[in-house]
């Protein structure tokens, strides 16, 4: 689910993921990301970064929880 939110709206799962420095920074650059989307149709390739971004932090917090997980069985 949070990886759907991450190709949608990647600064709100970066958020989510618990990196609200990050969060601010992204959504700085979506809306740059909108905005030349809208005037000059360029922002389409910024929008992949800041996706591909999110999708690595949302990854990053999955693999993390894993590893507590497994640290804790040991």
């Amino acid at each position: 689910m949070l990886y759907l939110v991450a190709l949608l709206l990647p600064p709100l799962a970066i958020l989510l993921c618990g990196k609200p420095f990050q969060a601010v920074i992204s959504g700085a650059f979506w809306i740059a990301s909108i905005v030349l989307t809208l005037f000059f149709g360029a922002g389409f390739v910024l929008w992949l970064i800041l996706a591909i971004h999110a999708i690595m932090v949302v990854r990053d917090r999955n693999t993390r929880k894993m590893m507590e997980e497994f640290a804790d069985r040991s």
